[in-house]
């Protein structure tokens, strides 16, 4: 089998993984956005950011240089579940020594408890985290699938069960453990890898000396996806903050996770075509318009129908979440723009430029999320501040990327027209037709709206792009999925 049919066969089975894991999250937040209050999410949302923040060594790097790697696979793999292991327990420690200190940005005694038990899912994660790895280096995507979505299943009983017997916020805590420990499991059972009784020093520095541009990377990148909710939690309270923990519950798993279920994929392939840039720019191009396709239509699909979306799925309590969820939506959008130029950097070896730039963005983000939430005291402010700061970094990693790989700086930006067209006529015609039908039950307007939606973007976009996408479709119907 080609590469590029890997590739394909494994981006299908991992967008089945998160297609099928993501509409049970969905519909379990769903569910418990009517049996919690408001304040449970804001206190759930703020202890997941800290949970991030520790989370974001990740194997301090040494997960994707084992995706790099080429060399003594086995003695690597080894080395690196003994150190997975190992930073599990100091993340757990970590965590149950500074959990006390969260009271300081969130007045509520349940955040401490709460975190010191959410964090027991790093010493699950790290028993587990090298048998995913391997199954992402060989891109065995369709391994991963059943792992992924039966976790997902049962933390939603757990958690909807425990919700509807009065356990409030700790069913979401309870919830978030019990997935972890599925996870490891299945992979365990799924994934015939076993580690053996050895650690080898000189390959754990070969792995730590490319690794520790991705943990600069994994905890920079962090603080940029979630500084927006830390400020809003520690500035604004935890009601603001479950307005905000809600309204990115449908960008992020139908935006931004598109770009992040892609990554597991593409930077594995990516590694495989390194030393070969003029494949590399091509298949840069190629991934980042296909997700530009899927991602234009969800960010400005959702800004259109946001109104009726909250509302049908999470509950009339909801409202004003509505204008942080389109702001949110289309902040998604932009920020899966650009998304793939880390991969392309990390595939060749230089993790360390991103890791400079995303120091950069990290001041000026931070600062403009500030400036807007202090200024307002609204978390839709904080949003828009966030936004902004996305868009410019945006343009500056696609035109980092096109003088990295020789490319005119107009050619990346090009390939962005047609979605980004398609979805605007598609926002303004649903708006429309939205505002020709206001007294009509909100889940009508919204499944005609979707409906309506679909069809324009489908037809601009098949006008726009119609070469693209029949490339696209030639392109699946070569790939083996067996």
């Amino acid at each position: 089998m080609s590469l590029r049919q890997k590739t394909i066969r494994g981006v299908i089975w991992a967008y089945g993984a998160f297609a099928g894991g993501r509409t049970v999250n969905l519909l379990t937040t769903a569910i418990l956005a009517r049996l919690l209050v408001p304040e449970s999410f804001g206190l759930i949302g703020f202890a997941l950011i800290v949970l991030n923040f520790l989370e974001a060594a990740r194997g301090l790097g040494l997960n994707d240089a084992l995706i790099y790697n080429d060399d003594r696979v086995e003695t690597a793999a080894d080395t690196a579940f003994w150190l997975n292991v190992a930073l599990g327990i100091a993340q757990f420690s970590l965590a149950i020594l500074l959990a006390p200190l969260a009271r300081a940005a969130i007045d509520d005694p349940l955040i401490v408890p709460m975190l010191q038990i959410m964090a027991l899912s790093f010493v699950f994660t790290g028993l587990m985290q090298t048998h995913d790895v391997l199954l992402q280096k060989e891109l065995a995507f369709g391994r991963r699938y059943l792992p992924d979505l039966l976790s997902t299943t049962v933390k939603a009983i757990v958690s909807i069960g425990l919700a509807f017997n009065g356990f409030g916020v700790w069913s979401l805590v309870i919830g978030h453990v019990v997935n972890s420990i599925v996870w490891m499991i299945l992979l365990w059972t799924l994934n015939p890898w076993r580690p053996r009784w050895r650690f080898d020093r000189v390959k754990a520095g070969d792995l730590w000396r490319y690794g520790r541009h991705i943990f600069a990377l994994n905890l920079l990148s962090i603080v940029l996806t979630q500084g927006n909710g830390l400020i809003i939690g520690a500035g604004l309270g935890a009601i603001q903050l479950g307005y905000y923990t809600i309204a990115t519950r449908l960008p992020e798993i139908m935006i931004i996770n598109i770009s992040m279920v892609l990554t597991r994929v593409i930077f594995p392939a990516f590694v495989k075509i390194k030393d070969d840039r003029d494949q590399l720019l091509r298949g840069f191009l190629l991934t980042t318009q296909y997700t530009a396709f899927l991602t234009a239509a969800a960010g400005f699909g959702m800004a259109a129908t946001a109104p009726e979306m909250v509302i049908v799925i999470f509950g009339d309590q909801w409202g004003p979440a509505v204008p942080i969820f389109q702001v949110l939506a289309l902040l998604g959008f932009t920020s899966t723009l650009a998304w793939n130029a880390g991969d392309v950097l990390k595939a060749v070896g230089r993790p360390d430029i991103s890791a400079r730039l995303l120091v950069i963005e990290v001041i000026y983000t931070l600062g403009l999320i500030a400036l807007f939430a202090t200024s307002t005291g609204l978390a839709f402010y904080a949003s828009i501040g966030n936004w902004i700061a996305i868009g410019i970094s945006t343009v500056i990693r696609l035109w980092i990327i096109s003088r990295f790989l020789n490319a005119p700086f107009g050619r990346l930006i090009a390939i962005f027209r047609g979605p980004i067209l398609a979805g605007a006529v598609m926002a303004i015609g649903v708006t429309i037709w939205r505002n020709a039908i206001p007294d009509q039950p909100a889940l009508l307007i919204l499944l005609s709206s979707i409906a309506i939606g679909a069809v324009i973007y489908g037809f601009c976009l098949g006008i726009l792009e119609r070469q693209t996408l029949l490339k696209l479709m030639g392109r699946l119907k070569k790939a083996n999925f067996a």
